[in-house]
């Protein structure tokens, strides 16, 4: 089973005697920890209210959300929960997943406040899973967010171990419409269903643009800067159906051609192929979508070929090219 573990006002929670101990046993240097912790703690806090300014108040933990300091400071901070589940690792008290013979075993993947944990889906390993939780929340002040958490489970499970799991973590079981990260959190046959938020995504923005009045260049900026970047993400990971991506691309084009006093999409002058020309060939820059989704694609393919030592490598050879490389893996 994967846990995807939400952190309840994670960087509210940071305590700074934790964040101190995490860097001391990392070897930072403690002038350059007194330096850090001096810019963490000197914060204060003032409200206005009704005319009146009510403060200061100064907090006793947390860190600030938006500073650019933040982000480095709980990656350090999540080193200590990475540390703890590779000690229950170690003393196999949990044990990771692994996807195929010779792939490496995977307990846990970490970003930001959320978090993936692997482990078998046995009762006893719940319940040390709880104990490891528990132990982090009580040394970095830490909670898990149980509404906002999910457990998902291989197809071989036992629906009354599924339901006693869920029971015991007080956490739901992931539905196939659940999100990670901004994308689907599970991809079965049916791509087009499955990626079509993206495209409900690009309407709504489109919606929203109608009653404004809007120049060719404005509206340039708008499909170029907004529009073109929503799918930037997805398409990095997934290969997009072509019909999805013909379909954004006829809303673009309906949205470009449009005016004011056009009673339907407007008269098309020129194709979408010509828009996404070049400037300097006539076009106006436009992107093909479907091609600009394999550059994204070849670009994570170059990262396997360069970074054969990455995690990413070691599981995708393992499931899909054992025996080859990436250039010469065939489809199964």
């Amino acid at each position: 089973m994967a846990l995807k573990l939400d952190m309840s006002k994670a960087y509210d929670r940071v305590e700074w005697g934790y964040l101190q101990a995490v860097m001391c046993r990392m070897g930072f240097a403690n002038k350059w920890i007194n330096l850090i912790l001096k810019c963490v703690t000197s914060v204060k806090y003032s409200i206005i209210h009704s005319g009146h300014i009510m403060g200061p108040i100064i907090p006793s933990r947390g860190i600030r959300q938006g500073d650019p300091l933040s982000t480095y400071l709980f990656i350090i901070f999540a080193e200590g929960f990475s540390a703890l589940i590779k000690k229950y690792e170690t003393y196999r008290i949990i044990h990771g997943c692994r996807v195929a013979n010779g792939a490496p075993s995977i307990t846990q993947m970490l970003f930001a406040k959320n978090s993936y944990l692997f482990c078998q889906a046995t009762q006893s390993v719940v319940d040390s899973m709880n104990r490891l939780l528990h132990s982090f929340e009580l040394a970095s002040g830490q909670r898990v967010n149980a509404s906002r958490s999910s457990i998902f489970f291989s197809p071989n499970s036992d629906g009354v171990v599924r339901t006693q799991i869920c029971s015991t973590l007080g956490m739901p079981e992931a539905t196939e419409g659940s999100f990670y990260l901004g994308l689907p959190n599970i991809i079965g046959r049916k791509k087009t269903v499955i990626l079509g938020f993206l495209k409900n995504k690009i309407i709504n923005c489109i919606n929203s643009w109608d009653g404004k009045f809007l120049s060719r260049a404005g509206k340039e900026i708008l499909l170029k800067t907004v529009i073109q970047s929503l799918p930037t993400y997805a398409m990095s990971v997934f290969l997009i159906p072509l019909k999805i991506c013909n379909d954004i691309e006829k809303l673009m084009a309906s949205f470009w051609w449009k005016t004011k006093s056009a009673s339907g999409q407007g008269i098309i002058w020129m194709s979408w192929d010509r828009l996404a020309v070049h400037k300097d060939f006539g076009g106006m820059g436009f992107r093909h979508l479907h091609d600009f989704n394999l550059a994204m694609l070849a670009k994570q393919g170059w990262r396997l070929l360069c970074s054969d030592s990455s995690l990413v490598s070691q599981v995708f050879k393992a499931k899909y090219y054992p025996r080859s490389d990436f250039l010469n893996a065939e489809l199964a």
